[in-house]
């Protein structure tokens, strides 16, 4: 995933997204926390930070991609409706988004 695909920063969180033709369905998600984040109740919160922010966003993105979002410590400082914003940015960003027309 990290050799294929392509990064996009951001201080709150990277996203790595990895186009495969071959699957089909749905796009797959992993959020990711390390211990960078910090202890396990610090992890889990910047976890749940991502669902509630990916979750409007999910009928949006285009099938068969892979996005891996990896939390950073300065998520922890947000709220829930800025990590949205972000995480609609990185997508469009990063051609995730269905095009609407």
């Amino acid at each position: 995933m990290r050799q294929k695909g392509r990064s996009f920063p951001h201080p709150y969180v990277v996203l790595t997204i990895l186009e495969d033709a071959e699957t089909e369905g749905e796009a797959k998600i992993a959020i990711i926390a390390t211990k960078s984040v910090g202890g396990a109740v610090d992890r889990n919160q910047a976890k749940r930070m991502l669902r509630e922010g990916i979750g409007p966003l999910l009928h949006s993105i285009r099938p068969n991609v892979q996005i891996v979002l990896i939390a950073r410590k300065k998520i922890l400082d947000c709220e829930v409706p800025v990590v949205n914003t972000v995480l609609s940015t990185l997508l469009e960003k990063a051609g995730a988004l269905v095009s609407e027309k």
